[in-house]
């Protein structure tokens, strides 16, 4: 019996371990956004050192960003411009202007 429950504790342990890990990968990199919305132009690629720069500043919510940016990604086509209008439709929810 003590077995399991050691053996159950770890595996919590392990998953919860996991989750904090992926949580943390999510950072903002500009570099490694671009690349995963696949921007190509220049005025778009401003506006994504925009956004990082703000989320850093503090005058917009990094989990906003974030998880704007994740479901964005997982768009089968124009993934930046799920991201562009949907973050500046979920800013302005919140009172933000970008």
């Amino acid at each position: 019996m003590n077995r399991i429950c050691i053996l159950l504790a770890m595996a919590l342990l392990l998953v919860s371990t996991a989750k904090l890990c992926r949580a943390e990968s999510v950072v903002l990199d500009v570099e490694k956004m671009k690349v995963a919305l696949h921007v190509s132009e220049e005025q778009n690629q401003g506006f994504i050192e925009y956004v990082v720069a703000r989320a850093k500043a503090g005058t917009l919510p990094i989990d906003l960003v974030e998880s704007t940016f994740l479901w964005a990604i997982r768009k089968p086509h124009k993934k930046f411009y799920y991201f562009k209008y949907g973050l500046i439709e979920r800013a302005k929810q919140r009172g933000i202007t970008l």
